[in-house]
């Protein structure tokens, strides 16, 4: 992987992880740190209603944090990633306009709630910690139905009239009744469980119920490219893994003074070493069949 990208995906997951440094409140509100901004590619906004007044719009660039209630809207070959404490990626494609309404995480249990609404455009949905709980702690709200998701890769596509809801992901099974990764959908046609990866449905005002269906490999193909394009995603268990530091040591790194840029030289010097180019193989020989 290339390096400078993969370290600037860090920053963002650096970034992440500072977020839980802050109070936490009982029931977080509009205005509460959310995630940041892992990764992004041309026009994006962020809409704040921060303030009475007056909504105030900016142009979102990586690293920079994203707050509850913050509408974020992509233009034409636009594109988003954004990373919450507990590993959650959103990642947004082209004309997608999506905001974050609730989002609360204890590093500690694991446990907490999050919730999501999406107007229009594509979204995929890459779940952490907080959709392995049992119930659906992780939900996507669309004009249509809203979707519980645990322990799996979701994908959303459509606007006002209907959106499409795919299962793409299937975590290790961890119970005797029911895979560990699954979506739900409730709309007003009842709820509906989609259990199989590669299934999906689409739900319209006129059609609220979810009927899954097997979903050709072109489609999935073409729908994922345009929601990641060229974003490079950094999960908790990568950084994990290239750094050797668990979330407990790199929040507790993340509190002493320097800890930030510690972190980041961490990663730089991981990345180094991958890249850095091995021991020269001995010459060949040439004296087959003749060697003494």
């Amino acid at each position: 992987m290339p390096a400078q990208r993969f370290l600037m995906a860090a920053r963002g997951l650096l970034a992440a992880l500072a977020l839980a440094l802050a109070p936490a409140a009982a029931e977080a509100q509009i205005g509460t740190k959310a995630g940041v901004a892992a990764a992004v590619r041309g026009p994006v906004q962020q809409i704040s209603y921060r303030t009475p007044e007056a909504s105030v719009g900016r142009t979102l660039a990586g690293g920079q944090e994203i707050f509850l209630g913050d509408r974020i809207v992509t233009g034409p070959g636009g594109g988003l990633q954004i990373l919450l404490l507990d590993g959650t990626t959103f990642s947004l494609g082209p004309n997608t306009s999506m905001v974050i309404d609730e989002f609360v995480f204890n590093p500690a249990t694991g446990t907490g709630r999050l919730t999501a609404s999406i107007a229009r455009g594509t979204l995929r949905v890459i779940s952490g910690r907080l959709a392995r709980q049992e119930q659906e702690a992780v939900r996507v709200r669309t004009p249509t139905a809203t979707v519980g998701v645990r322990g799996t890769m979701a994908v959303f596509a459509g606007g006002p009239n209907g959106f499409f809801i795919g299962l793409f992901g299937i975590g290790a099974d961890n119970s005797a009744n029911r895979p560990q990764s699954y979506l739900i959908v409730y709309g007003n046609g009842g709820s509906t469980g989609i259990y199989r990866t590669g299934f999906g449905c689409t739900v319209t005002p006129a059609n609220p119920a979810c009927n899954p269906q097997p979903v050709g490999p072109e489609f999935l193909s073409a729908l994922l490219g345009q929601i990641g394009g060229q974003l490079r995603q950094v999960s908790l268990e990568e950084f994990q893994r290239l750094t050797g530091l668990d979330l407990v040591e790199a929040l507790r790194l993340l509190q002493t003074q320097g800890g930030f840029e510690r972190l980041q030289d961490i990663v730089t010097k991981v990345l180094q070493d991958q890249n850095r180019p091995g021991a020269a193989p001995p010459p060949p020989t040439t004296c087959y069949p003749y060697c003494g």
